[in-house]
């Protein structure tokens, strides 16, 4: 079995013409990473491990638990004790100022990849320290389109396994500025999120580029971010044109090849 951080090799078989014939696979990555804060609160991430500082910077920021990466004083990253990707990865972070203590039953929760909101415990905890968007920036149809091209031709993890979700922040002309790929499109965009924050990138004039639709969860995440233009590669749920409209997000998506605009559509320029 072929490994590295992201990807194993196995043997699997394919069908044909009524026999089985054996052929290696590439699988993505599956690990947990247990995030512990002051060593109190604890918070359980499945990931594709790689990235993970910024994931981890990411989370704690669109979770609202800091508002800039100085408020973070250590982050020590520890690898599985046996030293395979899928191990559990240990994230020991200890904040400037630390956020009041949870209660027992809430010190513990856990995210899988396809879910942004689990653990939660109640439904105003989605929302922690988001405001509208304030950006005034507009951008062209045009390069809106770019998007998706400039999204593919960075999915070398996606093109291996076929199951890698993909997150892009771009500036006004649609240039990359920072990618991740990640088992979960939330992590996915924590990531980037993440690495902004911690190269000290402004937000507020950039496109965010997401593999996957637009959820509740990733539009928070926006907009936490102060991020002004969502641009999805498949249609958004009823909940996440809500969460744009509210937070002044401007969400477009280019499923099928269309160019929608759900929300905010004065940021297009000809509107």
């Amino acid at each position: 079995m072929a490994e590295n951080e992201t990807y194993k090799t196995i043997r699997s078989f394919t069908f044909k013409e009524g026999s089985l014939f054996p052929e290696p696979t590439d699988l993505l990555v599956e690990a947990p990473l247990e995030i512990t804060i002051d060593r109190g609160k604890q918070v359980l991430i499945m990931c594709t491990p790689v990235l993970v500082r910024e994931l981890v910077y990411g989370f704690l920021f669109t979770d609202g638990i800091i508002n800039d990466s100085s408020q973070v004083l250590a982050c020590h990253i520890h690898p599985g004790e046996n030293g395979h990707p899928d191990d559990v990865i240990q994230a020991h972070v200890t904040l400037a100022n630390s956020p009041p203590c949870a209660e027992p039953d809430a010190m513990k929760r856990v995210s899988f990849s396809s879910c942004g909101v689990c653990g939660k415990q109640n439904y105003s905890e989605l929302n922690p320290r988001i405001s509208r968007v304030r950006s005034r920036v507009r951008f062209s149809m045009a390069m809106i389109n770019t998007c998706s091209r400039r999204l593919e031709e960075h999915q070398k993890l996606y093109w291996r396994t076929g199951g890698a979700h993909a997150a892009m922040l771009l500036d006004r002309k649609a240039a990359p500025v920072l990618f991740s790929e990640d088992m979960g499109r939330h992590n996915a965009l924590d990531k980037v999120i993440g690495a902004a924050l911690l190269q000290h990138i402004p937000m507020d004039d950039k496109i965010l580029v997401s593999s996957g639709r637009a959820s509740l969860e990733m539009i928070l995440k926006t907009a936490r971010a102060g991020i002004p233009l969502f641009v999805a590669m498949s249609r958004p749920t009823s909940k996440a044109v809500e969460a744009a409209k509210v937070y002044n997000v401007t969400l477009v998506d280019l499923a099928k090849g269309s160019n929608r605009i759900h929300s905010h559509a004065r940021r297009i320029e000809g509107f």
